[in-house]
């Protein structure tokens, strides 16, 4: 089938993993879906995500945790899933240290 592209969430991930590994998996029509896999990695102290985008984000596998701005916090095990809206200012306070957390990402144009 001609323009058919497929794969594994769980591939082509690197034993060594200095920083974040974002892919992005598919873009188009205001729309892009991202692979990003942690491994212990965490949002520096001080920095925030305060993107212009919507951010829908499903943690597939490892745990996780993230803070936002306001001082709330979210624990996230595999399955969960969380909708960011955009300006939402939030970080990644940890993930799994010993184990591969893989996010599924979709990035969609603010209304």
């Amino acid at each position: 089938m001609t323009g058919l592209r497929r794969g594994s969430l769980f591939a082509d991930v690197p034993s060594e993993l200095p920083a974040e590994l974002t892919t992005v998996l598919a873009a188009g029509s205001g729309a892009r879906i991202e692979r990003i896999v942690s491994r212990g990695h965490a949002t520096a102290d001080g920095e925030w995500y305060e993107q212009d985008e919507h951010e829908w984000v499903l943690l597939v596998a490892g745990t996780a945790r993230l803070n936002f701005a306001g001082g709330e916090s979210v624990e996230l095990a595999p399955g969960d899933w969380v909708d960011l809206p955009a300006g939402l200012r939030h970080r990644i306070a940890w993930t799994s240290p010993d184990i591969d957390t893989i996010w599924l990402a979709i990035f969609r144009a603010a209304e």
